[in-house]
């Protein structure tokens, strides 16, 4: 059993969850994380500034890893290491498969996308999890897919779908502290969020206390306009908030 296999994991609220979402349908709905956010943006706003700006994902190497003594890193995949749903990780990023192999770090995969897309993303990254979470009525419940395993059956998805089950979307600190244990890391500040988004990536990753690197969305254009459109409502946002120093460097 590979390294980052574990036993499936349903994961009581406990107080820690409150601060995860606000819940929406799952539904193939472009608009749906801007929406979620709406409710507590005041909150999330004093939440989007990221530990590192990087002009390219090429900056994330093993130097950059042990330099910063970091130990997990998650990954935002559009707009990231790809453009809108591309089959495969963008070839000005060739060094990103050798450190999922072999890299001083522990990594995974988190992503907003819907099932389709998780199960492309899980075929296409067989070597690292994929990570998902799924609210309920009565728990949340978190799943991964890793090297063709999965956590939990399609009948059990399913299950969980057709019984008011929904999507947990970044912003989600609980996403983060769930990628944390996955990949076993216990000190936040060792745990990395790398994405292009303020409002999901970096504030995600704040909401643990966990440190972000924000990278230009690559190829915005590649996005359908409705995506295009909330990228630029979170610009907007980000400029308005109030100026705070980096958390930490």
């Amino acid at each position: 059993m590979s390294a980052h296999a574990k036993p499936r994991m349903i994961v009581r609220a406990s107080g820690l969850f409150a601060d995860s979402i606000t819940f929406v349908p799952m539904a193939h709905d472009r608009f749906a994380t801007l929406r979620q956010s709406l409710p507590r943006i005041w909150k999330l706003l004093s939440e989007l500034e990221p530990t590192f700006r990087i002009q390219t994902v090429s900056e994330i190497d093993g130097d950059f890893i042990e330099r910063n003594d970091i130990r997990g890193i998650l990954w935002d995949v559009d707009g990231t290491l790809m453009s809108y749903h591309a089959k495969d990780i963008d070839q000005q990023f060739p060094h990103i498969r050798a450190l999922f192999r072999d890299g001083p770090a522990r990594h995974a995969i988190l992503s907003n996308c819907d099932e389709v897309r998780f199960d492309v993303l899980a075929g296409m990254f067989p070597e690292v999890p994929v990570v998902r979470g799924y609210a309920t009525p009565n728990e949340p419940v978190f799943r991964y897919k890793l090297g063709g395993t999965d956590t939990h059956s399609p009948e059990e998805i399913q299950h969980i779908l057709s019984h008011n089950g929904v999507q947990i979307r970044k912003p989600s600190g609980e996403l983060i502290r769930y990628g944390m244990q996955l990949l076993g890391v216990d000190d936040p500040d060792a745990m990395l969020m790398v994405g292009d988004q303020y409002l999901t990536d970096i504030a995600s990753a704040n909401l643990a206390g966990a440190r972000s690197a924000k990278v230009p969305t690559f190829r915005r254009e590649t996005f359908p306009f409705p995506i295009r459109v909330s990228q630029r409502v979170e610009r907007v946002l980000y400029a308005l908030r109030t100026s705070r120093s980096p958390r930490r460097h």
